[in-house]
């Protein structure tokens, strides 16, 4: 079984731009954290099931096949919703609009600072 089946305090991230996505993971799991990692909200459905819990989901809005937007819709819909906490991190205009969905405690404008999103995951995880 994979480590991060079992871990507590895995991250899901959810980020189409590749080499954003790596360097995200690369500073969280240097920070000590495990991360799953998706392509977009379609593979983090499929993701989401074999997690424990994730202490926190990275989510970026603009994605192909299922966007940011589409994957909260998604989560909404579950009775469990409110158990999984959503940071939204989008260069969209209207990333604001994010946080009015059940489990979305926060966003980030992108390019943002590192060092905002490691308090955010020292504060949720």
């Amino acid at each position: 079984m994979p480590k991060w089946l079992a871990a507590h305090n895995a991250i899901l991230l959810v980020e189409d731009d590749p080499d954003l996505r790596v360097a995200i993971a690369d500073v969280l799991r240097d920070a000590g954290r495990w991360v799953v990692e998706a392509r977009d909200g379609e593979e983090a459905l499929t993701k989401l099931p074999q997690l424990r819990r994730p202490c926190l989901i990275l989510l970026d809005l603009l994605m192909p096949r299922m966007d940011g937007f589409e994957f909260l819709e998604r989560l909404r819909a579950r009775s469990d919703a409110s158990d999984f906490p959503v940071l939204v991190l989008s260069a969209h205009g209207s990333v604001e609009t994010a946080e009015h969905y059940p489990g979305v405690v926060g966003t980030l404008q992108k390019p943002f600072n590192v060092r905002t999103l490691l308090s955010w995951v020292e504060t949720l995880c």
